[in-house]
């Protein structure tokens, strides 16, 4: 009687207690699982060094970053890495298979000059990458005389400098920075230059193989800054223009530029509420919070002192927050080139940072932040085999797919110029890959640039959105590349939609679109 009744009273208690401890215990081990698949995703893609390999040569002065682009059209991304102090620069040309040979002798391309920023594009909207490059002034002792590049692709692997015939000289700039963008929206791509110590320009393409000097027109004269890049931070259609510098004295203050939509520009940093800030080098445009809207990353140094590294949220209303500290980014490290990344194909932006170092010991550790998908990051770069640990300073980097398996591949150089580290190595870095899917977008415009400079899309594969858009600010320092948009999809099978905002007002829907591919996207078709 007495154990009946405690079998009939006791035991749903006893089942409820065991209930709660095998609850816990199963959420114990799927949090187990989660950090174990967290460790054994960040160590399972990882980069082989393929420099030797692929036929590049193992150092250079490089000063701005090296560009990818198919200035060919044969599906093959190329590589142009400047070279300074009148060293000849390296023209790659892609041959499939993972190998490139440098055409620099038979490219029509000068040997050398004083080269930094350089960008491919097409101005000239023929289908075919030309080649944009800004040099410097010997310190200024040669304003007024020296000229800058533009080398129209003729389509047999040859270019041809057009500069002074269009007009692009920037004669009286001490070239560093290069960024195309068609600012107005007029289907074709114009032209702003960075120069040090000496004012930034703004040339607009007239569409007749001409350009015009707009800066005054334009509301941005009297600005002294190396690094200016277009971006469109507020959705509203029009490529605006974030500017910054590294100098040692007296540099100017990070400057955001909105685009009014008629030609003209209003400096709106302060309402932005982004920081009176100096010392910027590369200037990152990336979404990496998947919320449909371009956030910034800036890394800064200067060879005196560290700086802390800075990560803007885009709040999708006109204004930023500074989310440096909270997200992980904000290390206070003399740093130069950066870029935003998928390198794993999770569907979340990673960056990449090269760590500058100082004259007496030399760089440390390059960074690779994985995005945790909660806004924080975590540096897995000794992990993944792209620390870079050389005993130089750190330079450039530059992210591209040249093998076509829908993996990110990394270039990274060192050296640094006016120090003992002129000359540094240089690493082609190859993603092994991982399981995860992918999908890559070329676009075309025909309203539009040709290049599609400006266009933004957006994919959305179940409840999860992505956003890109195409202005080759992913990572500038400097130099602007021209590499397909690239998206990871995790384990997503198929693309549920792909939407094309181009410049041109156009809206283009594709639905269903199968992963694992290069997708070209023609305006209107």
């Amino acid at each position: 009687m007495h154990y009946s009744s405690l079998t009939a009273k006791g035991a749903p208690l006893i089942f409820l207690v065991i209930r709660h401890r095998l609850s816990s215990w199963l959420l114990f081990l799927s949090l187990l699982f989660s950090l174990t698949f967290l460790v054994d995703r960040t160590l399972a893609v990882t980069f082989s060094d393929a420099t030797i390999s692929a036929g590049l040569a193992t150092t250079g002065y490089t000063y701005g970053d090296p560009i990818w682009g198919d200035f060919d059209n044969d599906g093959n991304l190329d590589l142009f890495v400047d070279n300074h102090y009148n060293r000849g620069s390296y023209v790659y040309h892609n041959l499939g298979q993972g190998r490139f040979t440098d055409i620099l002798t038979t490219s029509g391309l000068r040997h050398a000059g004083d080269r930094h920023g350089s960008a491919w594009v097409d101005f000239n909207n023929d289908g075919l990458l030309d080649l944009s490059i800004t040099r410097g002034a010997k310190k200024g002792q040669i304003l007024g005389k020296k000229q800058d590049e533009l080398y129209q692709n003729l389509g047999n692997d040859t270019f041809t400098n057009v500069a002074e015939d269009v007009g692009v000289t920037n004669t009286f700039g001490r070239g560093r920075g290069v960024a195309w963008g068609d600012y107005d929206n007029d289907g074709n791509t114009d032209l702003l230059l960075g120069n040090l110590k000496t004012t930034l320009v703004l040339l607009k393409n007239n569409g007749d193989g001409t350009f015009s000097d707009l800066t005054e027109a334009a509301g941005l004269t009297d600005l002294e800054y190396t690094e200016a890049v277009f971006a469109d931070y507020n959705n509203d259609g029009f490529q605006d223009i974030f500017c910054t510098v590294a100098e040692a004295i007296n540099p100017a203050k990070d400057a955001l530029f909105r685009n009014n939509g008629d030609g003209s520009f209003t400096n709106v940093t302060r309402s932005a509420k982004l920081r009176a800030l100096t010392n910027g080098r590369s200037v990152c445009w990336g979404d990496y919070d998947n919320d449909g809207d371009l956030d910034l990353f800036i890394s800064r140094g200067t060879d005196e002192d560290p700086l802390k590294q800075n990560l803007y949220r885009n709040n999708g209303n006109g204004t930023f927050t500074d989310v440096s500290d909270q997200s992980g980014l904000g290390i206070v490290t003399n740093n130069r080139a950066a870029a935003w990344g998928d390198y794993d194909n999770d569907g979340y932006l990673d960056l990449y940072v090269v760590n500058s170092g100082d004259e007496t010991v030399g760089k440390g550790p390059n960074y690779l932040f994985r995005n945790n998908h909660n806004g924080t990051f975590t540096d897995v770069a000794g992990n993944a085999g792209v620390a870079n640990v050389v005993f130089n300073r750190g330079r450039t980097c530059a992210w591209g797919d040249y093998d076509n398996d829908g993996s990110l591949d990394l270039f990274v150089t060192d050296g640094e110029s006016d120090t003992s580290f002129e000359q540094g190595p240089q690493f082609l870095y190859h993603n092994n890959g991982s399981s995860n899917n992918w999908l890559k977008l070329l676009l075309v415009g025909t309203t539009s640039n040709h290049q599609g400079l400006g266009a933004k899309v957006t994919i959305q594969t179940g409840s999860q959105i992505q956003y890109r858009e195409n202005n080759g600010a992913s990572g500038h320092f400097l130099s602007q590349g021209a590499a397909p948009l690239h998206f990871g999809v995790s384990i997503a099978t198929v693309v549920d939609q792909v939407t094309v905002n181009w410049p041109s007002g156009t809206v283009q829907v594709l639905n269903n679109v199968a992963v694992n591919q290069q997708l070209v996207v023609t305006e209107g078709q």
